[in-house]
């Protein structure tokens, strides 16, 4: 007979053992299955995905409701070479529950330093063998029972990802990804992620992700931070020839539209631009730009609503070059197709893959301009300030240099509503000249403007590399203002234009000149047109239809000019009605020489006498002789000088006076000369005739030889006005200061600089 009191003992100790038991249970589940299964999945991986799978620790913790796998690498199929990898993840659930119930809710994901590296060939991943894995699936599963599924608290940190592509220029890389959502849940039709990542080339990107599956919306809110320009030169070099590209982006975007309907568009965005510059083959700047910033405050597709804020460029500035046959420096790196069609012709267009970036920025900015024409719109402000052009144009006998700078254009705040919208604009020519000038529009039709120019101090020698080669005429000396007073209304142009001239000075005809000139007898015109003052004053109007293709202005303003030359010229008896008297002003400013011209000739002689002259008519007076030569032109007139001479006389030592002469009389655009330079240089194609022959004599050289004769001329100036009695305290020769040197460097000569004597 069994004593009752045992019993409880019994049930306790009954109590003890199923308590061991189920401790023992789940220290095999947290303890010895994670072991087993770790090994199996190892020992399987390249069985089952054809890799190979490392894996440190598996957790299951049955008392905390965590599991978490530690440690993990994926390698690519028979590599050493990483595929997929992270150093933790974990998850907490509840799975008894999510059996019971089919409610699998899990929560506080953490994701540690994962890594990714995906190639891409054509339409083919490195792990589109995986997506294959499990063939076609067509069983029916029983979807009565519904399943709820959520996962909330979620964080991804110091992520890595490495993509390589076959459309990409370059492999792209990204680390300390972090990643976070509040709520991913089949109940709840809004979620949203946060995301961060810094850029292996250069950028930072913060920002936000919204998904609305039940209003079908998405939205984007990005800040892009310091993105570093040259990781898109490869996409530049597919279809423009350039070595260099620097600077940074910041880029920050709004966005939100839905997925179902694309009408309902809406975008903010932001853009600013630091230190750019963009280089050519040879390592030459072709643009800079110190900022950029522009704002675009909304854009609404479905009201047809555009708000434009701020969109500002500062410290613009361009090299442009034309070359001699015609090309230009940007333009000639563009790599064209000349073998493409087009409907059914050939066309000529860039030659660049549709995966390029760019030109899928082009695509799309092409179909929101087509999607979108805007009834309403506003730009707060529209600018270019403190910007510069450097044009040069290689295609006169010498090369023209011309610079505009402080260019300054700005509109303010511009509205589809308003009666008229204002753009002011100024700049510096050529370091002496100023253009200003406004353009007033009507804001339903900017085609209808009228413009108001006024350029004043415009030095007409700084042109004189065209007046030689399009009029057949040095320009010497003169002073231009031009005024012009422009309306354009529903397709006609009413132009009216005043010309002022100060101090004109033109020079006797030269031989070496654009071939199809018309040679105008422009010298005896400018003295004929001067009134007694020394100006001359033209009136220039244009009129006509800007819709008729037949209309071109510049042809008309040619006419008028050629008419007033032509008229002055062969009826002199109506502008001479005063007598010259005494030296010309011009000719008591400046004293201008031919390049590489060792000392005064007549011509020189001349200014020189009129110099000493006045000198003797103010004793008190002194003058100093600043150089005005551009030392690096008249340093290429010297090797083109010397490269015809070892076009001429290969085998001459030594040249006579009768053999200068022959130098001089060989036009720079000599076919058999060219060809000859072409033909010693063929590693320096796209350069002009000048910097050939620079290459072919040496730099050192020709700035050494060119030193030489601007030491002649001043010495054999010096002497001269000794010999005409000018006393030796009285002149000297110096350096100028950059304010009395502005505008001057050109062609060799002095400028006098008038002072008291001690």
């Amino acid at each position: 007979m069994i004593d009752a009191s045992s019993r409880p003992e019994r049930s306790k100790r009954w109590l003890i053992v199923l308590v061991a038991l189920l401790v023992t249970v789940l220290l095999v589940v947290a303890l010895l299955l994670p072991y087993i299964l770790k090994r199996y999945i190892e020992t399987h991986s390249e069985e089952w995905i054809n890799r190979k799978v490392t894996i440190d620790r598996i957790i299951l913790n049955p008392f905390t409701f965590r599991y978490g796998v530690t440690g993990v690498t994926c390698y690519e199929p028979q590599s050493e070479e990483v595929f997929v990898s992270w150093r933790n993840i974990s998850v907490r659930s509840n799975l008894w529950n999510g059996f019971q119930q089919n409610n699998w809710r899990f929560t506080g994901l953490r994701i540690e330093s994962p890594y990714c590296h995906i190639i891409q060939t054509g339409d083919r991943f490195n792990f589109s063998d995986l997506l294959e894995l499990g063939g076609d699936d067509t069983t029916t599963n029983d979807t009565s029972a519904s399943v709820r599924f959520s996962m909330e608290d979620i964080e991804l940190n110091d992520g890595r990802i490495d993509y390589k592509s076959d459309v990409l220029a370059a492999p792209v890389g990204i680390k300390n990804l972090k990643a976070t959502s509040n709520i991913i849940s089949s109940e709840n039709a809004r979620m949203e992620f946060g995301l961060g990542f810094d850029l292996n080339d250069g950028g930072r990107m913060d920002g936000g992700f919204m998904l609305d599956t039940d209003k079908s919306l998405y939205g984007i809110d990005a800040h892009l931070k310091a993105f570093a320009l040259p990781q898109v030169l490869p996409y530049i070099q597919d279809f423009f020839a350039c070595k260099s590209l620097e600077g940074a982006m910041d880029l920050e975007l709004n966005l939100l539209d839905s997925y179902a309907d694309t009408t309902s568009l809406a975008i903010s965005a932001g853009l600013d631009l630091h230190d750019v510059k963009l280089t050519d083959p040879n390592s030459e700047e072709l643009f800079s730009l110190k900022k950029a910033t522009s704002r675009l405050d909304t854009l609404v597709a479905k009201t047809q609503r555009v708000d434009m804020g701020e969109v500002v460029l500062d410290g613009a500035d361009l090299n442009f070059v034309m070359l001699a046959d015609g090309t230009d420096n940007w333009t000639r790196l563009l790599k064209l197709d000349t073998t493409a069609v087009v409907g059914d012709s050939a066309a000529t267009q860039l030659q660049v893959s549709e995966s390029n970036i760019f030109a899928m920025l082009a695509e799309y900015v092409s179909y929101l301009g087509e999607q979108i024409v805007a009834s309403d719109y506003t730009a707060k402000k529209l600018a270019l300030t403190n910007s510069a052009v450097h044009f040069e144009d290689n295609t006169p006998a010498q090369p023209f240099r011309y610079a505009i700078s402080a260019i300054n254009v700005s509109a303010n705040r511009i509205t589809s509503d308003q009666e008229a919208g204002k753009v002011t604009a100024s700049a510096v020519l050529q370091e002496t000249g100023t253009l200003k000038g406004d353009a007033v529009f009507d804001p339903k039709n900017i085609r209808n403007v009228r413009v108001d120019l006024t350029v004043d101090d415009l030095a007409l020698n700084h042109l004189d590399a065209y007046g030689r080669w399009y009029a057949a005429h040095p320009l010497e000396d003169g002073l231009l203002q031009y005024v012009s007073k422009t309306v354009v209304k529903d397709g006609n142009i009413d132009s009216q234009n005043h010309l002022r001239v100060d101090k004109l000075k033109v020079g006797k005809k030269v031989d070496e000149h654009d071939p199809e000139t018309y040679v105008l007898p422009l010298r005896l015109a400018a003295g004929l047109l001067k009134d007694v003052n020394g100006v001359v004053e033209l009136d220039v109007p244009v009129k006509g239809d800007l819709k008729d293709p037949q209309f071109k202005v510049w042809p008309i303003v040619w006419q008028v000019l050629k008419n007033l030359i032509v008229k002055a010229a062969t009826a002199p008896g109506r502008l001479l009605v005063r007598a010259f008297e005494g030296a010309d002003e011009a000719d008591l400013e400046r004293v201008r020489f031919e390049y590489l011209q060792p000392g005064p000739a007549k011509l020189q002689e001349k200014t020189l006498k009129q110099l000493a002259s006045a000198l003797k008519a103010k004793p008190g007076l002194t003058v100093d002789l600043v150089s005005i030569v551009d030392a690096k032109a008249e340093a290429k007139e010297v090797a083109v000088f010397h490269g015809k001479r070892a076009f001429l006389f290969p085998d001459k030592a030594t040249i006579e006076g009768a053999d200068s002469a022959r130098i001089a009389e060989l036009g720079s655009r000599d076919t058999a000369f060219t060809a000859y330079v072409d033909g010693r240089t063929a590693g320096m194609e796209g350069k002009s005739l000048h910097d050939r022959c620079l290459s072919l004599l040496g730099a050192a050289e020709a700035e050494r030889i060119a030193g030489e004769i601007e030491y002649a001329r001043r010495e054999s100036t010096m002497q001269f006005l000794l010999a005409q009695g000018v006393a030796s305290a009285r002149v000297r020769y110096r350096d100028g200061t950059a304010e009395e040197l502005a505008g001057q460097r050109g062609v060799p000569g002095f400028r006098f600089v008038y002072d008291v004597g001690e």
